[in-house]
Formats: C-alpha cells, structure tokens, sequence
C-alpha cells in the first residue's frame, strides 16, 4: 500500500521524505504495537503518515500534527492519504504543536505511540517530547527521526538521563552518511547516526523539582 499510493499520487518529494527503510521498520513497530491511539508531528509529504497507518489495527487511528501541510506541503500528505483506504483512520490538525498538543491533553488522550519529525532544533524536540510524555501511556512508545542532527543527538542524551525509557533495536542499521566524507568522519567520531531511534515508557515517573544529571 505504501509505495503504491505513492508512486500514483504523481507527487514528487519537495525536499523531505523518510527512506524506505525508514518507513518500513515504522509500521512494522507501530504493527507490533497495536495502538489505539498513535501521533506523529510533522507530516510532510505523507510517507511516514502511511507507514503508520499501515500498521494500526482495524480500531486505531493516527492524529497528524502539522500546521504546514496546506503553506508548505502544498497538501500532499493529505492527498496521498486520500489515495488510499486508510483515511477514516486518520486526522490532521493543522496548528502548531505547542497548541495542539496541549489541546490532547486537555481532551484526556491516551497515546499507545508517537513519531517526532518536525522541527528539529533542541528546544522543539524538547516541547514536543515533554508533551508526548504526559501523553504516553506506561509501555507506550516513542520514535524520533533525523536523529543525525546534531540538536537531536544532544536532545537524546538530555532525555536518556532524564526520563524513564527504554530504548528498542528495530534492526536498523547504524549509517553515519552525511554531506560529504568530514560531515560523515565527524558523525562516526560523535556517534551521530542517522537512523530512526524507538524508545518506550517504563513509567509515570517525574523528577523533583530539582532534579539535574549532567547529559
């Protein structure tokens, strides 16, 4: 389903898309899973969007958070959804993702699993990981892409030593590829991957209010 609603969208990538691989180890998680309810921020082009519908059971359901899809995306994530059958498993919501998710919240959403791409500076992984935190259910879990990026990399080893995840091998192999042979010694020497990284929640746990380890 995947690659076939794809290639017939007639979409060509702007200048964002998962690789395959990517994707395919996605819905493969969110297939072991079995979510209700699953998240992703950032939708893009779409690719990641129908690799976790692809996954979710005959019950679950897959709220995009995007407020670019129409600005910037020129709505081809939700056109290639539209392609397919899986679209009464889907919502987009088109609103920043320091207002949406707060508004889950608010509405008393319980999240089985979520897939963080959208900005990838340190403080919006940051907002969008403390949030999907009070989200997750106990078991739940948590995916972050473009872990090569040097904000998400730090970000990672905050949220390691700061809460309480486990992290999952889904048997993606370790690619330190960047622009050009320094970017890629540099990644090799900083232990910066590019792969897709899974966590999941072993608890509620919430530090003191002073709480501080070094990362």
């Amino acid at each position: 389903m995947l690659m076939e609603a794809y290639r017939s969208s007639g979409e060509k990538p702007i200048d964002a898309a998962i690789p395959s691989v990517f994707a395919q180890a996605l819905t493969e998680q969110v297939h072991r899973q079995q979510p209700k309810l699953a998240i992703e921020i950032g939708m893009a082009n779409g690719m990641s969007t129908l690799a976790i519908l692809a996954g979710l059971p005959a019950d679950g359901k897959l709220i995009s958070i995007d407020p670019n899809q129409e600005s910037q995306w020129r709505d081809a994530g939700r056109r290639l959804v539209a392609l397919t059958d899986a679209g009464i498993k889907h919502e987009l919501r088109e609103a920043p993702d320091f207002l949406a998710l707060p508004d889950l919240i608010r509405e008393k959403q319980s999240v089985d699993f979520a897939y963080i791409d959208g900005m990838h500076t340190f403080d919006y992984v940051a907002l969008d990981t403390f949030y999907i935190d009070k989200l997750l259910r106990v078991g739940g879990i948590v995916a972050f892409n473009d872990c090569g990026f040097r904000s998400i990399h730090k970000f990672l080893r905050f949220f390691r030593s700061h809460r309480h995840y486990m992290e999952i091998d889904v048997g993606l192999p370790a690619d330190f590829r960047g622009r050009n042979p320094l970017v890629t010694l540099l990644r090799r020497f900083e232990g910066r991957s590019n792969q897709d990284r899974y966590f999941r929640k072993l608890d509620c746990w919430e530090p003191e209010h002073n709480f501080f380890r070094n990362f």
